[in-house]
Parts: C-alpha cells; sequence; structure tokens
C-alpha cells in the first residue's frame, strides 16, 4: 500500500509539472528563466506527445525573425561618464592681458583631472556571448579659474582660465557572462579617436563689477590620437527590452599633455 502511495504521489507530481510547463509553453518555445534578456534561461520544446526535452539551446538561433526581434540583437543607449585623466606635465607662458602685467606661469599638472562627459552608442549582439558597440562622447564644458591679477588703484584686473575637454568616436567588442537570468557580467576591449584639447585663456575685465572683457591672451595645447580602451562592468536587465549597465574603461591616449583617462559610466540600454 505505501509502495502504491508512492507511485501514486509521483504520478500526480510529473502530471502538475507537465502541466504547469504546457500552460508556459508560448509558440514553439519558452524560458523557464526570465524571459526579459532572450539570452539566457533553460529553454523546452515539445517533442511527442506532452513529453518535453530539457535541451539548453540559444534561442535567437532556432525561433522566428520575429522572436530574434525580441531578443533584443540591436540596442541603443546613454551613458554618463565621470572620467579621472593624467596629464604629462608641460610648462607654459601667457602674456598678461594688462599693460606692463606679469606674464601666467605655470604647467598642465595644475589642471583639474577629473571632469564629466556624456556618451551615446549602438550595439549588435548577433550571439548570446559577444556584441559590438558604436560609441561616441563628449566631455562637458568646464572653466576652471587658477590665477588673478590687480593693482591697487587701477580698475582694471585680469583673471587666469583654462578648460580641458574631449571628444572620442570608435568601436568596441565586448563579451558576455550570464550570471542568471537578469545579471550579466561585461567584458570589453575597443578603439577609439581621441581629439582632447586644453585652452588657458587670460582675460583683463573692465573692473570687478561689470566683467566687461577688454583683452585676451591665452595658448592651448591639442591631442589626436587613436588610442585602445578596455574595460569591464554588467548589466543588470530591468525588463525584456531594458537594462542598466555600470561600465569601468582605462583608455591609453599616450598624447603630448593627455597620457590616459579612467572612466566609470553608468547608463541604460534599450534592446528592439
Amino acid at each position: 500500500m505505501r509502495k502504491l502511495f508512492v507511485i501514486t504521489l509521483s504520478m500526480v507530481a510529473f502530471c502538475i509539472t507537465t502541466t504547469v510547463k504546457a500552460q508556459y509553453y508560448n509558440g514553439d518555445y519558452y524560458n523557464y528563466g526570465g524571459y526579459n534578456t532572450g539570452y539566457s534561461g533553460m529553454t523546452y520544446r515539445p517533442t511527442q506527445g506532452n513529453r518535453f526535452s530539457n535541451t539548453t539551446y540559444y534561442a535567437p538561433h532556432t525561433v522566428s525573425k520575429q522572436k530574434q526581434r525580441e531578443t533584443g540583437q540591436i540596442s541603443v543607449g546613454a551613458d554618463y561618464v565621470f572620467g579621472y585623466a593624467s596629464y604629462e606635465t608641460v610648462d607654459f607662458v601667457v602674456d598678461s592681458a594688462l599693460t606692463g602685467g606679469e606674464p601666467y606661469v605655470s604647467d598642465t599638472g595644475d589642471f583639474d583631472r577629473s571632469f564629466n562627459s556624456i556618451s551615446f552608442n549602438i550595439g549588435w549582439r548577433p550571439l548570446r556571448y559577444v556584441g559590438l558597440e558604436a560609441f561616441y562622447s563628449a566631455s562637458l564644458d568646464d572653466n576652471k579659474v587658477t590665477h588673478t591679477e590687480s593693482y591697487t588703484h587701477y580698475p582694471e584686473f585680469a583673471r587666469g582660465e583654462y578648460s580641458v575637454s574631449y571628444k572620442v568616436y570608435g568601436l568596441d567588442l565586448l563579451g558576455y557572462v550570464p550570471i542568471n537570468d537578469y545579471i550579466e557580467f561585461i567584458a570589453s576591449i575597443g578603439v577609439g579617436k581621441y581629439d582632447a584639447k586644453a585652452k588657458i585663456k587670460v582675460n583683463a575685465y573692465e573692473n570687478s563689477i561689470s566683467f566687461n572683457p577688454i583683452r585676451t591672451t591665452s595658448t592651448s595645447f591639442e591631442d589626436s590620437a587613436w588610442a585602445y580602451r578596455i574595460g569591464a562592468g554588467f548589466q543588470i536587465w530591468m525588463s525584456k527590452h531594458l537594462a542598466l549597465r555600470v561600465m569601468g574603461r582605462w583608455s591609453q591616449i599616450g598624447g603630448d599633455f593627455m597620457k590616459h583617462i579612467n572612466e566609470i559610466n553608468v547608463g541604460v540600454r534599450y534592446h528592439f
């Protein structure tokens, strides 16, 4: 009697499992795990009758074109970038904008090393573990005041200002390692065309009240080079189409004044 009870209970459990699987069956396949990514999770296909095979396979390779679009092979995204740059120490001299004033003497080591940028990209992920992203990024303008000059009983005064900015476009090769149905580890290697510029100005103003500029002297540094970059991070799938991504990157520029850039990218990807 006990043996019969165990056999009956096993048959009931099998029927319940099969029924649940059948209820989630969608067309010719369904994902046992989260279906939000389309790149991970157990996939079941019917064989004969109500029996199922638990063979795992990469869904986009076996489904229709409509289903492939749902897995998000094409993506667009945007990142906010927190950057930290390393500079070569280069001396510079900027003549004073005041008549008879002292020149502004300094070096690039005085430049602020932190800056923020906005990055946009479009991606293509033809395989479960491999993808490509084309990107464009531009730093935000941020002028810094580093030098002032004035004389007693003389209304005019001068102020030294500088700004460091860069623009970059290029291509990254990405490798994906799914941790579970919602989180993926990402590693990247790529190349980008970096155009960096530092401009130092000494502006003379009419007075400290109106701040009307009357004369300006300046000098500048420019770097333009192709550079490689490497990165690592992760992304979290918030829905079937939307993913939150965090990446850290290091770019070797090797320019005349800008050596390399460390970045933390925080953004989103929308998969079509």
